[in-house]
């Protein structure tokens, strides 16, 4: 008897690139589970009562943070289901998965999460203008680059890390 093979799709890409709505679709398309990785940095961000480009920063310093997700991703690699994950770094963990990346300009980015209607009623995520939007997306982006480059030498924005990227600014 042959062991049934379970299929694996990483989505991963930076903030406002339509990640999230992209792997919800994937998901749907496919029937496979979806996990989205994110929901755990925002539950860790308000236990803390900070913000998810805060959380970022203090992760530069505080490993146990990401740890808290890896040790998660990793044990996917055990799980007998079909699976999309909604993740930065659920290309790196798990093995087998196609790779996809969405990139996106920074500008664009921030316009879609300044005016993403569940964003806004997320308590984390509300900006009270484009300018500080456009900060602190940007913030975001540079510490989860910085974080991932120290954790494990790896540049997430490198796309040979990736089967397919898609730049997703005028999609």
């Amino acid at each position: 008897m042959t062991k049934r093979k379970y299929y694996r799709i990483t989505i991963t890409g930076d903030p406002g690139s339509g990640k999230t709505t992209f792997a919800r679709n994937v998901a749907e398309q496919t029937g496979y589970h979806l996990i989205t990785t994110g929901n755990i940095f925002r539950e860790l961000a308000q236990q803390k009562g900070i913000s998810v480009a805060a959380l970022n920063e203090l992760a530069e310093t505080q490993q146990e943070i990401d740890r808290k997700v890896d040790d998660y991703l990793q044990g996917l690699n055990d799980e007998q289901q079909d699976l999309v994950l909604d993740s930065r770094m659920a290309w790196y963990f798990l093995k087998g998965a196609l790779k996809v990346r969405l990139a996106v300009d920074l500008d664009v980015a921030v316009e879609r999460i300044f005016n993403d209607e569940e964003r806004a009623r997320s308590w984390d995520d509300k900006f009270p203008d484009m300018a500080t939007a456009m900060d602190e997306v940007d913030r975001r982006r540079q510490s989860e680059i910085i974080r991932y480059q120290t954790l494990y030498g790896v540049n997430i924005g490198d796309d040979s890390n990736f089967d397919l990227v898609i730049n997703t600014s005028h999609k």
